[in-house]
């Protein structure tokens, strides 16, 4: 039976980039289904919308706090309300994206996409269910993941964050000015809203050079190795199943465009089946030591059950072969675990990381077949294979 390196082999030499909503995409879709139920295994496809990309929206809210810049240098009031207004807009949109409560994307034009479903039965009656979840879109590289800033990625996106905010607080105050008669206010919020105003439009070069100048990437780490890993586990299952654990494998699409969409979908259609299951969300494993994640997204952050924290604390003092350690995903960032963390799910993310809280390559053109250790890969799915055996034998 072929290793998880193996399988990663194959699928990066076969489908290379896999942009969300693509053809490239889909084939994948269809090879893992192949796969699955040529081993017996059930498969099947859940169909969604989604938006194939997170740049329209990402413009959308600059270009809306650039407007709302110009605007404050109107010298009419009604100018500054209409700017009040566009900068609440942008805020809300901003909110909406970073933390996954608001979905943005319904906005704006969709198109069709689908999660990959199977289902591992136990070999007896099941006592508990686990779902395995990996994503198998790519992202398109950007300057703001260039290994020379990637580091600074969560930093400066708070910083920004914390610009954007006084950025629409004093839109509003420059809106109600008149009535309250400070005329040095006028004078503060124009300079702090220039200054939003030309981080947003930096925000927008950024985002059109990624658009017009920059490819997809390969994704053999993001999520090649986590897709691989799941394939490779519901194999074997398929051949040993477990005594009392039943294991739901899902490949779900479009993680990559500002949203989990894919995630979302299948939390909506299935999570009521679900309810009691134990979630383990599996990115970024070919390179790096394991880390479980305690923390994603942002205002506010989204955090994993405690119960599955406690679970892999356990495991890692059972396996400290493994090297298991906590870690937390940057702000801003988030995993396909958004939507089930969101929902009080007992769910958990894991990557494998070289730099505290920073996964290897994150979206940039090195992020090939060559930068994967197949040691490091087969690691995490030993710690995968043994999380599942602890949920099995409980």
């Amino acid at each position: 039976m072929p290793t998880a390196y193996a399988n990663l082999t194959e699928i990066i030499h076969a489908f290379g980039a896999r942009p969300a909503t693509t053809e490239a995409e889909s084939r994948l879709r269809a090879y893992l289904m192949r796969r699955l139920q040529e081993r017996g295994l059930t498969a099947f496809e859940q169909p969604f919308q989604s938006v194939p990309s997170l740049a329209p929206m990402w413009l959308a809210v600059s270009a809306l706090f650039v407007l709302s810049a110009v605007l404050a240098w109107g010298n009419t009031s009604g100018a500054w309300i209409v700017g009040a207004i566009t900068s609440m807009a942008a805020m809300l949109m901003f909110w909406g994206l970073v933390s996954g409560r608001w979905d943005v994307s319904r906005l704006f034009p969709q198109r069709p996409s689908a999660n990959l479903i199977a289902v591992a039965p136990a070999q007896h009656t099941p006592r508990r269910k686990v779902v395995l979840m990996a994503h198998i879109d790519t992202q398109r590289a950007t300057l703001m993941w260039h290994p020379k800033h990637v580091r600074a990625f969560g930093r400066n996106f708070q910083l920004q964050v914390g610009l954007l905010i006084l950025h629409t607080l004093l839109a509003i105050a420059l809106a109600l000015s008149p009535w309250w008669g400070q005329g040095w206010l006028v004078v503060v919020a124009r300079g702090v809203m220039t200054l939003g105003g030309l981080v947003a439009l930096y925000g927008m070069g950024v985002l059109l050079h990624r658009e017009l100048a920059l490819p997809y990437v390969q994704g053999a780490n993001d999520n090649g190795s986590g897709t691989a890993a799941v394939l490779t586990i519901l194999e074997r299952l398929a051949e040993n199943p477990l005594p009392n654990t039943e294991v739901w494998g899902v490949f779900t699409s479009c993680e990559e465009v500002g949203r989990p969409s894919g995630a979302f979908a299948f939390e909506r259609e299935y999570g009521y089946q679900l309810r009691d299951a134990e979630f383990l969300i599996i990115d970024h494993i070919g390179l790096g030591e394991p880390r479980y994640l305690t923390a994603e997204a942002m205002l506010p952050r989204a955090y994993p059950h405690p119960t599955m924290v406690q679970q892999m604390e356990q495991l890692a003092a059972a396996h400290p072969e493994f090297h298991l350690k906590p870690s937390a995903v940057p702000h801003d960032a988030y995993t396909d675990a958004l939507p089930f963390y969101l929902g009080g799910y007992k769910a958990i993310a894991m990557w494998c990381e070289l730099e505290p809280n920073l996964p290897p390559n994150w979206h940039w053109m090195t992020d090939t077949l060559e930068n994967v250790s197949e040691a490091d890969l087969e690691r995490a799915v030993a710690v995968v294979e043994a999380f599942l055996g602890d949920a099995g034998s409980r």
